[in-house]
């Protein structure tokens, strides 16, 4: 990738992130990446075309993630790896990912009827054969319950400064699937 390109996305990930979709101007994009405004529509076309790079990028790195759980070759390996997967995504790319899941928060998103990504569904699909591998009578329940506590668990993590991250909460959901 282009380093001014590479710079571009950067920029409009942050502002994104931290001011939302809505709020953050192109021209403001391209003066935190020291381009010009001009520069932005000609690798990207738009603001839109510029999200939706970003989030081609979620999808490449989603499917490598749930890739890795997949090749896991114990059902409750895999599950604990479901588990921590919200805390590994926000300590390595905490403004990456706090954008992708703040978007069901943003005004552009927040009226268009929600579709779990493929590699959401595969990881659910995932999940679910463990359970039921491990002998629990209603998996697609236990996926159910299991996604309710990451969404929350993923919520109070961006809540916290960044590197406080306390292992407890996690440690304690895998001790409940033994």
């Amino acid at each position: 990738m282009a380093k001014k390109k590479a710079l571009i996305l950067e920029a409009a990930l942050r502002l994104f992130a931290e001011l939302g979709f809505d709020a953050t101007p192109t021209s403001q994009i391209a003066r935190e990446a020291g381009v010009s405004e001009g520069l932005v529509f000609r690798h990207f076309t738009s603001k839109d075309g510029l999200m939706d790079a970003i989030l081609a990028l979620a999808d490449e790195r989603m499917k490598k993630q749930v890739a890795a759980i997949a090749r896991l070759p114990e059902p409750l390996a895999q599950i604990h790896a479901v588990i921590e997967l919200p805390g590994r995504l926000l300590g390595e790319e905490r403004e990456f990912w706090k954008l992708q899941f703040s978007l069901k928060w943003q005004k552009k998103y927040r009226n268009q009827s929600y579709q779990p990504s493929a590699h959401h569904l595969e990881l659910v699909q995932i999940a679910a054969q463990a359970f039921e591998k491990l002998g629990y009578p209603e998996p697609e329940k236990e996926v159910g319950l299991l996604v309710l506590l990451l969404d929350g668990l993923s919520n109070q993590l961006l809540s916290q400064p960044e590197g406080s991250f306390d292992t407890t909460l996690v440690d304690f959901l895998k001790s409940k699937y033994q």
